[in-house]
């Protein structure tokens, strides 16, 4: 299973991580979006909404019928209960209930006015409709309400008692036209009690409601309530934040954790290098070790011996002595990773030389502290021979000395130095004919004689072409990326550069990781006290337990 395809494979096993990773890169899009809209409802709530007052009157439908039980006579048939009731509410908010309110009320508001301040509801399982009432006066609330509920049933009396009317009107008009003989007829007598029925009955209609409950005046607004709005504000807010740092961390190009770096790059990552700081650049002549020495940290410490450690894993089926270490972009941690495995490489007993073969911004000799007024073009130029434009820095566990500049191929100084660095020297106008010539090619080989590694810092390829024409001279290929940086189409880029060029990749240093804080190690006893010896493997190899190499007991510096 390839890089690709494994990352893959994790990141669709764990998508609650991949979760809690955009949430936390992203946490400022979701404060942004979150604190501005619970803070301007609050706002809103305490200094600019107008408190709302609610009042609410209750009316029930009356089941008794007055007509049966005194005259065993039913003028009006029972209807559904709960179709008499939807007629009933739509009925509360007829126009012209509206203008007997207005009427009754004697209020400036208009009919509409008044019927947008109320709303009907059917009590759930019951024959109650609720009238409530809405206003900016507390009075106005319970007034209204009240009016409502009383003008609904005097206006369903009135059409009640209309259609009564207008029967008991047409027996009358019979009874007009009949002579005294007919009228003492039995039809006569009936008609004429039915008249006199008719007219109790009229004077006994209720509209079929009654009120059960009047509205009283609220004594507290129920709008705005600010905890509310602002409880509606956070959910709202948040699942708005949330759902916005999903989107923009799908928009975003960037990498930004190493399985996907994985994935997209198509190599393994030999070392997650963590964020330690803002980016370090040394002065010139001033010598930087970020490893061991002024900007060290724990886990950079532990990020490099992994990667030094992880090279060995490499050279059991090929040598591995010619590294060149590049990146896609500037600013991704090349000369970083160059500088500090060699110092790393170095401190484990190994010789190692540095070419900064980055012939257009050299930065190699600034980290190292070495003058850079001589190196790697007066050597291919023909100028000097690679022992006179080679220097040696010496490591003495607490700080970088000063550089033997050429110092003598056969001095003891020399001899006794473990990391040797050739600087780029006056930069030619044609870096990229100058490192694909022969004499490159013959500078590369010469330098791998002289010890154990040679690690060559090279510009970016995705922008210049020069460390292109060195992947076919050496043994080995690491690549920088920055996490937050790189982008997903630059990886992509570079893995079918490195396989359209053939070059034996050994994986990715993944830089600027995030999470491996220097807490971490100091609580699990990986910052070691500076007077604590370590052991450390000979150039030779072996286990350090002294069983069947020889190791080196070595008193480390603090920070190391």
């Amino acid at each position: 299973m390839s890089a690709r395809d494994s990352s893959a494979e994790r990141t669709d096993s764990f998508p609650l991580a991949t979760y809690m990773r955009v949430l936390r890169d992203r946490k400022w899009w979701v404060l942004g979006v979150l604190l501005p809209i619970v803070a301007l409802v609050l706002l809103y709530s305490y200094a600019w909404a107008t408190p709302q007052y609610g009042a609410t009157a209750s009316i029930l439908r009356q089941t008794t019928s007055f007509d049966r039980g005194l005259f065993d006579t039913q003028l009006f048939a029972p209807t559904d209960v709960g179709s008499d009731l939807q007629t009933g509410s739509r009925l509360v908010k007829l126009d012209v209930v509206a203008q007997m309110v207005k009427e009754d009320l004697n209020s400036p508001r208009s009919g509409g006015s008044l019927l947008e301040m109320i709303s009907v509801d059917r009590g759930t399982n019951t024959q109650i409709l609720e009238i409530r009432a809405v206003s900016t006066d507390a009075q106005e609330a319970a007034a209204v309400s009240n009016s409502f509920a009383s003008q609904f049933i005097r206006y369903r009396q009135e059409a009640d008692r209309a259609a009564l009317s207008q029967a008991r009107a047409q027996i009358e008009e019979e009874l007009a036209s009949m002579t005294a003989a007919d009228r003492a007829s039995d039809r006569g007598v009936i008609l004429t009690q039915k008249a006199e029925e008719l007219r109790i009955i009229e004077s006994m209609q209720t509209g079929g409601y009654e009120i059960v409950q009047t509205a009283t005046i609220p004594d507290e607004p129920f709008a705005p309530r600010p905890i509310r709005n602002g409880m509606v504000a956070g959910g709202l807010g948040l699942f708005s934040g949330v759902l916005l740092a999903f989107v923009v961390d799908r928009l975003d190009r960037r990498i930004k954790t190493v399985d996907a770096l994985e994935e997209e790059i198509g190599l393994p990552v030999l070392a997650a290098i963590p964020q330690v700081g803002s980016h370090v650049t040394p002065a010139e002549g001033e010598p930087v070790g970020l490893v061991t020495y002024t900007h060290g940290a724990p886990q950079f410490v532990e990020a490099f011996r992994a990667l030094r450690s992880n090279l060995k894993y490499f050279e059991f089926d090929r040598q591995v002595k010619t590294i060149l270490v590049t990146s896609g972009l500037p600013q991704e941690g090349k000369t970083v990773t160059t500088v500090n495995l060699a110092i790393s490489l170095a401190m484990a007993g190994a010789r190692v030389t540095v070419l900064e073969a980055d012939l257009r911004r050299p930065m190699v000799h600034r980290y190292l502290g070495v003058p850079s007024r001589r190196g790697i073009s007066d050597v291919l130029a023909g100028a000097l021979s690679l022992q006179e434009a080679l220097q040696s820095v010496e490591i003495d566990h607490t700080k970088f000395t000063k550089p033997r500049i050429g110092s003598p191929p056969a001095s003891p100084a020399f001899l006794n130095s473990s990391l040797f660095c050739l600087a780029s020297g006056p930069l030619p106008p044609n870096p990229a004919e100058f490192l694909g010539s022969d004499q490159m090619k013959w500078l590369i080989q010469d330098a791998a004689e002289l010890g154990d590694y040679v690690l060559i810092d090279t510009p970016p390829v995705l922008l210049v072409s020069d460390a292109l024409s060195l992947v076919g001279q050496v043994d080995a290929v690491i690549v920088c990326a920055r996490l937050n940086s790189t982008t997903k189409d630059e990886a992509r880029q570079l893995h079918t550069l490195l396989e359209r060029t053939g070059a034996h990749a050994l994986g990715v240093v993944a830089g600027g990781v995030k999470g491996m804080d220097e807490s971490t190690y100091h609580s699990y006893g990986y910052f070691l006290n500076p007077e604590t010896p370590n052991i450390e493997l000979s150039p030779e190899g072996g286990t350090g337990d002294g069983s069947d190499h020889v190791a080196k007991r070595r008193t480390l510096p603090k920070g190391f």
